[in-house]
């Protein structure tokens, strides 16, 4: 065993990673990179659902009190549950936008009703956001907690709301679902939307980065040049060529989810189709793009973490864009992940159609453009 020319293969080694800049960075910059993304996103991350309450509105002492009395037993809640106080024409918005995973209705004369004794039991209404089933299981466990909390300050006859009393009303909730199919689902049905997303934007940005790097490095392009292929069908080619796996691999996922995982899905099958197309024509185009600055495979595999793991982490696949970090939220608002989320989710888990997700869909749209113009100059380029 010669030491000597284990040293001379090792210096080598070392010189030709010193050589590949790319490779360093893979090494020592976007583990940093990412672990900095990470560090940023946890320490801002929060265990609280947002609860929005419809305070009752009539007009006497009664209700007054009650109010006084339920915003001190909301305020320490605050750990686990983040209030907002809203009118009752607001309800459904709330939710619909986001805003709140479910809001809890008093009806106007409850605290007089409460406070009188009309019946052993009062009722409050709990609008909940079925999208979210994770999210919609803990507001239903903390308002359970804040109705038992509440019957210990109001008894039927007490002369204050916050009044305590031996033993006081039973307080029931009827719980609703917006929209109402989403009562039956399930966190794989929430989670669905994001993961196709994902895959169709992974597998296929990888699928071309590749394929066309080697369509460089084996010279296809430069024998495709001499024959009757004018520039423009040779960047026409090699586009559809690409977008059609991408059109049948979006195709295959999405069938694949719906028809046999049985996920559940309230809106049309077809606009769910189109906005993976869209975001899958980006994909394919970004790979082209891409795949020019890499001189072999391992290269291509390099981008991946640039490319893939901060959409997957600001893109709304495990924690809400808006519970993000300013800085970090307006990142995320530039990636195409992010919009393609936002819009699976409006259809496949609250039944929205175009009218509603049209903004989301010209995002995507304008990236898939972008990136056929970037795409379409890589390959001139290649070929001239």
């Amino acid at each position: 065993m010669s030491f000597l020319r284990i040293g001379a293969l090792t210096l080598r080694i070392v010189r030709q990673f010193l050589r590949d800049p790319r490779t360093l960075a893979l090494v020592f910059l976007v583990p940093i990179l990412v672990m900095t993304l990470l560090n940023l996103v946890l320490n801002n991350q929060t265990s609280t659902v947002a609860l929005a309450v419809v305070l009752p509105t009539a007009n006497d002492q009664a209700t007054t009190l009650f109010n006084q009395n339920l915003q001190q037993v909301l305020s320490q809640q605050q750990d686990t549950v983040h209030v907002s106080y809203i009118a009752a024409s607001a309800a459904d918005s709330t939710i619909d936008n986001g805003d709140a995973a479910g809001v809890l209705i008093f009806p106007a004369d409850f605290a007089s009703q409460l406070q009188q004794g009309h019946g052993a039991s009062e009722s409050v209404t709990l609008k909940l956001d079925g999208s979210n089933p994770g999210a919609a299981k803990a507001l239903t466990t903390a308002v359970t907690a804040l109705l038992q909390n509440l019957t210990q300050h109001s008894a039927p006859g007490s002369q204050s709301a916050s009044a305590p009393a031996a033993s006081g009303p039973t307080l029931t909730v009827n719980s609703e679902y917006l929209p109402a199919a989403s009562k039956d689902y399930t966190q794989t049905d929430s989670l669905a939307p994001l993961f196709v997303g994902l895959f169709a934007f992974f597998f296929i940005f990888l699928l071309t980065s590749v394929s066309f790097l080697r369509e460089r490095s084996r010279g296809t392009i430069e024998r495709l040049l001499i024959s009757p292929l004018s520039r423009g069908e040779l960047v026409l080619g090699y586009v559809l060529g690409f977008t059609i796996f991408a059109v049948v691999q979006s195709l295959l996922i999405l069938l694949y989810v719906i028809f046999v995982l049985r996920v559940h899905y309230a809106g049309n099958l077809g606009l769910i189709f189109l906005i993976t197309l869209a975001l899958t024509v980006g994909s394919v185009n970004l790979g082209i793009f891409l795949s020019t600055f890499a001189r072999n495979e391992l290269q291509v595999i390099q981008f991946i973490p640039l490319v893939l793991v901060p959409q997957a982490l600001l893109g709304g696949l495990f924690w809400s864009v808006s519970s993000l970090p300013v800085v970090l939220k307006q990142l995320a608002y530039v990636l195409p992940l992010t919009w393609a989320n936002f819009a699976l989710k409006d259809v496949m888990l609250k039944g929205k159609g175009l009218d509603t997700i049209w903004p989301d869909l010209l995002v995507l749209v304008g990236f898939a453009a972008l990136m056929v113009v970037l795409a379409a100059f890589t390959i001139r380029r290649e070929s001239a």
